[in-house]
């Protein structure tokens, strides 16, 4: 019997037992939805299945060096890749409708820089534009590469699944009804809820769970590199990350930032210092609605952990709140903060309908946050 071993943080370890006993059993599916938070591996994991269906070893699966698991990591395989890009970046010609020795930039080129960027680091949060989407262009160009596949097993991983639009959805619905012989579909989605049920109800689910901090912190070194800073993981990048390398990446650089300017709002907000405050977010650069939010996040933390600290219970961000003095501001109490974070959660909400700028919305925010206990 061909034994599997797919690597990965030992939390996930029951997930990858059960995809290890399925592939032993020869009773894969050929189509797997994995879910979870954003920047938990669920890409490295999808690799890592890759490998071992596409592997020809006949003791070890992924074996690593065969021709199989070279195809399924080489990012020149363009093809066994689909992820969203932006419009611009999916109207560029392929490199079959270039002249021979064109410099010209293909989608094939677009796609190889991505999957480098993949590869080289799953967790990363912040590969595909926010403004990017999943095509029927890019499904139809998937399902066209078919006819070439020859003998050998086809894997195709589609990350952020759930940023296909409807025609997409209802074009890839229409392969998964009939899969090709020897073709496999790995998805993965941070919100299920975001994909067609009809494409849900066709594949494996499989929930993978964050990481322990310890993890966090062990991968998000890792993934920084043999000169990385160990400082630069701070407690508040780990209690930010909540079980994410990939947020803890994205936090190793911006958490120090965010962080100061969320106890400042909260302090200048308590002592109706606005003009000082917009100023603040307005250089803060918070224009856009994932910038805003992404600060509204930090901020719900923040209001979260002076509840915790009121509680006795363990904080997330202890680096920051130990410079924040809220016994200056005696009137704040539990219920003043609960109200407090539901308005926090409720801008986001009206930062994310786009219905009103977000730089209003952060505004009207600061005037309105603990509104009656000032």
């Amino acid at each position: 019997m061909i034994n599997y071993r797919l690597n990965g943080p030992a939390s996930q370890e029951r997930q990858r037992i059960r995809v290890m006993a399925a592939l032993r059993e020869n009773r894969f599916p050929q189509a797997i939805l994995i879910d979870g938070p954003a920047g938990i591996g669920k890409k490295a994991l999808a690799m890592e299945i890759a490998k071992a269906l596409q592997c020809t070893d006949g003791n070890e699966r992924p074996c690593g060096h065969c021709f199989g698991c070279k195809m399924a990591s080489d990012p020149g395989v363009t093809d066994n890749w689909v992820f969203p890009m932006e419009a611009k970046e999916v109207q560029t010609r392929s490199a079959d409708s270039v002249s021979a020795g064109s410099t010209a930039r293909t989608i094939q080129d677009i796609k190889q820089e991505y999957i480098e960027q993949i590869v080289a680091n799953p967790y990363r949060i912040d590969i595909f534009s926010a403004g990017g989407e999943i095509s029927v262009n890019l499904i139809r160009t998937m399902t066209g590469s078919f006819a070439m596949k020859g003998d050998r097993v086809r894997v195709v991983i589609v990350a952020e699944a759930d940023r296909m639009n409807d025609s997409a959805a209802n074009a890839f619905l229409k392969t998964l009804e009939e899969v090709p012989p020897d073709t496999y579909f790995i998805l993965t989605v941070s919100s299920r809820d975001r994909l067609l049920q009809t494409i849900r109800s066709r594949c494996l689910a499989l929930h993978l769970l964050p990481l322990s901090d310890a993890e966090v912190r062990e991968e998000t070194l890792r993934m920084l590199g043999p000169d990385a800073d160990e400082e630069s993981v701070t407690g508040d990048v780990i209690g930010l990350a909540v079980g994410s390398p990939g947020k803890a990446l994205y936090y190793v650089e911006h958490a120090r930032e965010l962080c100061a300017l969320a106890s400042d709002f909260i302090v200048k907000s308590l002592r109706n210092d606005y003009s000082e405050l917009f100023e603040a977010l307005a250089k803060a650069g918070l224009d856009e609605v994932a910038e805003a939010n992404g600060f509204l996040e930090v901020l719900s933390f923040l209001v979260s952990d002076i509840m915790r600290r009121e509680s006795g219970a363990p904080l997330r961000l202890p680096d920051t709140m130990a410079k924040l003095d809220m016994d200056a501001f005696p009137r704040i109490d539990a219920t003043a903060l609960e109200i407090a974070l539901a308005t926090v959660q409720e801008t986001m909400s009206r930062i994310a309908s786009r219905r009103t700028a977000p730089m209003m919305c952060l505004q009207s925010l600061a005037i309105k946050l603990f509104e009656g206990s000032k």
